[in-house]
């Protein structure tokens, strides 16, 4: 028992309660949603909008704050620091991003211009290439190739289980004398004919 006890209790000694701000390098303004995260670990947090964090850690954890547009920065506990709760302020400088050099030329003349603009072959474009796909034949075929989707199917079966419900205990009607199905069967034949 006494050993479980001081194994605990050395863990605790171990372990510290980092807390503090993230603000920038000149501390005129607090950082929100830093993400800090021990360093070689899966565990940490975010500051919130007052650029305040808080989270555990052990005496020996890299502490690692990064965001977007600002350095990587590395906080190591001080070897000399004794207790368990530890506040600090986090200064993180901004990051300068290189670009590739760009050279803009203007053509001498505007006529020269209208002429390049003319002659330049523009690939086709994602639009271009859907509106060739929207054509109403080819789609026509398409969907009467498709097997029913999940409504339709569902839709089927209910109407099957409605009739169903709807005559039970008698025999239901057969659509061969059904005169609406008659009339819609001859619509089409002749829309059909029409068409062609």
């Amino acid at each position: 028992m006494g050993s479980l006890a001081s194994f605990a209790q050395q863990n605790d000694d171990d372990l510290v309660q980092l807390s503090g701000f993230a603000v920038s390098y000149d501390s005129t303004k607090v950082l929100p949603y830093v993400s800090i995260r021990i360093n070689g670990g899966n565990k940490g947090t975010y500051s919130d909008m007052g650029g305040y964090f808080s989270l555990v850690v052990k005496k020996t954890d890299r502490v690692l704050f990064t965001a977007i547009g600002l350095r990587p920065f590395e906080y190591n506990i001080p070897k000399e620091f004794e207790g368990n709760k530890l506040n600090t302020i986090i200064p993180l400088s901004d990051d300068t991003f290189y670009l590739p050099e760009t050279v803009i030329r203007s053509y001498p003349s505007k006529e020269q211009f209208d002429y390049y603009f003319v002659k330049t072959k523009i690939p086709d474009d994602e639009l271009s290439l859907a509106y060739r796909n929207l054509r109403k034949k080819p789609m026509e075929d398409q969907m009467a190739s498709l097997a029913p989707d999940g409504q339709e199917t569902n839709r089927w079966y209910m109407q099957q289980q409605y009739d169903k419900y709807y005559y039970s205990g008698q025999a239901q009607p057969l659509k061969i004398f059904d005169v609406g199905a008659w009339s819609h069967f001859l619509n089409s034949i002749n829309t059909k004919k029409k068409k062609k």
